[in-house]
């Protein structure tokens, strides 16, 4: 689905007011961030504290239970003990709160910040596909949930392995501290490694899913050529370099994460043989349990390293979108159209010459409440033209306060959820009820769907007859004052189809239509009235 299929149309705003608005998000962004990160620590720490002076408490409870006439005071460490599982409990609480918050800003900053350069790109608009869109926000979510999956861990894992050499150090056990701290500097590293060789597994997924796309459409032909077994091949051949990638990754990440844990084995035995000969019981248990949270800690920077790596790659498409493939490449010509109150009008638009016609100008007049359909054969210009269209009248110059612009266009796409989900990226407030009205407009009723029915992956639970009439009613929820539809009765039977079209003039009883169709409908009726053609042949 293009951004114009929306009818979303730039508000400008006070730049003042915005740059006031960004430094607020911004400022409360990296408030609630600091703090999520510093409330992770403490939970972390009061874990880590907690498993040590368990440990102690308890080994020295057993020592001095084993003598005779010993005295021990288990007041202050059982209160202790219970003090260091409140903070616990609160502080994950409260951290997990306040990394969401901030995640999720994030991820409203990114998104934001993708359509603020597409706004500034005014040649761009209407080029973008619902795919590429909905990668676009897969990766702003993905840089946005970095801060909990990514530098969340390692933040607590830093401070955690500085604070827990730091208490083994003040217990009397320097060098049992360094050896903690070379070991997580150790696991630090691994986990590095293993970010470092992390690739970017998009435009491999990108490729097997085009391949598997293809393989679809592909097949009725190929059955008929008797082809079959040969498509079936290429498609498992593909899909085994797929799991076979996926498959060396896991190994990766198994063989690096038992490489940490030898590392945690080995670091405990040192700190048990290094502090035994010059402690008792209950020291040697408290600096083996600190040893072990945050050995147990360093080896969660291995799984951070992968988000960190993915969500860099995320950031790097994300800051070259609109640059690369996820905006056309090709120019799209934008013809001179302007629409205001006595209608649309597209003057000196350039027809380039094919082999079936001359190089031509066209303009276009089209009144409030009139229809004009534009014929051709494929390959004419058609859906160019009214790409054009669509780009030009989004200009705010090209018409100013007039309501919304909507465009059904031949890349249209619906996004993975509910039918009301895709309706209401186009109107909000629509009801229920209203998005059931739409869908009986189109008679989409009589074929089960309602609400709450799930179009699946691209909409490819639907038929391409349902497909498109969804697409006609999500661009009528905006109740837009131009509508651009590219072959509106695709997939439709003759009956079908006229009552489509005769339920759009009556949805949009003063909106200028137009409409671009390889040859007018058999019934005259489906047009009529005030209905003009134009062929592009």
């Amino acid at each position: 689905m293009s951004v114009d299929a929306l009818g979303l149309r730039s508000c400008p705003q006070p730049a003042a007011a915005v740059r006031l608005a960004r430094r607020e998000s911004v400022g409360g962004t990296a408030f609630a961030s600091l703090g999520g990160l510093l409330l992770a620590v403490l939970a972390e720490a009061c874990s880590v504290g907690l498993l040590g002076l368990s440990g102690w408490f308890v080994a020295s409870c057993a020592v001095a239970g084993a003598g005779a006439y010993s005295a021990f005071s288990y007041v202050d460490p059982s209160g202790g003990v219970r003090a260091f599982a409140v903070g616990r409990i609160a502080a994950n609480y409260a951290s997990r709160v306040a990394l969401h918050s901030a995640a999720l800003r994030r991820v409203g900053a990114a998104r934001l910040g993708f359509y603020d350069r597409a706004a500034a790109q005014p040649s761009t608009h209407g080029r973008w596909s619902g795919q590429s869109l909905d990668r676009v926000m897969a990766d702003a979510d993905t840089q946005g949930m970095a801060l909990i999956q990514a530098t969340a861990p390692m933040t607590v894992a830093a401070a955690l392995t500085v604070g827990g050499c730091l208490a083994i150090a003040l217990a009397g056990h320097l060098g049992t501290a360094l050896v903690v701290a070379a070991s997580a500097a150790l696991s630090a590293a691994l986990g590095v490694h293993i970010g470092r060789r992390r690739g970017d597994d998009t435009l491999v997924r990108g490729a097997l899913r085009t391949e598997l796309v293809a393989a679809i459409d592909a097949w009725p032909e190929m059955a008929s050529l008797g082809a079959t077994g040969h498509l079936a091949h290429r498609v498992v051949r593909q899909l085994a370099v797929f799991e076979s990638r996926g498959f060396r990754r896991a190994v990766v990440r198994a063989r690096t994460l038992g490489a940490a844990r030898a590392l945690t084995a080995v670091a405990l035995l040192l700190a048990v043989c290094s502090t035994a000969a010059s402690a008792d019981v209950a020291a040697v248990v408290f600096v083996a349990l600190v040893t072990v949270g945050v050995m147990g800690n360093a080896e969660r920077l291995i799984a951070a390293a992968e988000a960190r790596a993915v969500a860099g790659h995320a950031g790097a498409r994300l800051a070259s979108a609109g640059s690369d493939e996820t905006c056309d490449r090709g120019g799209l010509p934008v013809p001179p159209a302007i629409w205001h109150s006595s209608g649309l009008t597209v003057s000196g638009y350039g027809l380039p010459a094919t082999p079936t016609r001359d190089a031509r100008q066209v303009s276009l007049r089209v009144a409030p409440g009139h229809t004009l359909v534009v014929t051709g054969a494929s390959g004419s210009g058609k859906t160019t033209l009214l790409s054009g269209i669509a780009v030009a009248l989004r200009q705010p110059a090209a018409s100013p306060g007039l309501g919304a612009v909507s465009a059904v266009l031949a890349d249209d796409h619906l996004f993975t959820g509910t039918v009301a989900s895709n309706v209401r990226l186009a109107n909000p407030a629509a009801t229920d009820d209203d998005i059931r009205d739409l869908l009986a407009a189109v008679l989409l009723d009589r074929t089960g769907l309602g609400p709450a029915t799930e179009v699946g992956t691209g909409g490819r639970d639907l038929s391409g007859g349902e497909r498109r009439r969804l697409h006609i009613a999500r661009a009528l929820a905006t109740r837009p004052g131009v509508l651009l539809v590219d072959e509106p009765t695709t997939g439709l039977d003759a009956d079908t189809a006229t009552h489509v079209l005769q339920a759009i003039r009556r949805r949009l009883p003063r909106a200028v239509l137009v409409l671009a169709m390889h040859e007018l409908p058999a019934d005259p009726r489906s047009l009529a009235p005030n209905c003009t053609t134009v062929s592009l042949d």
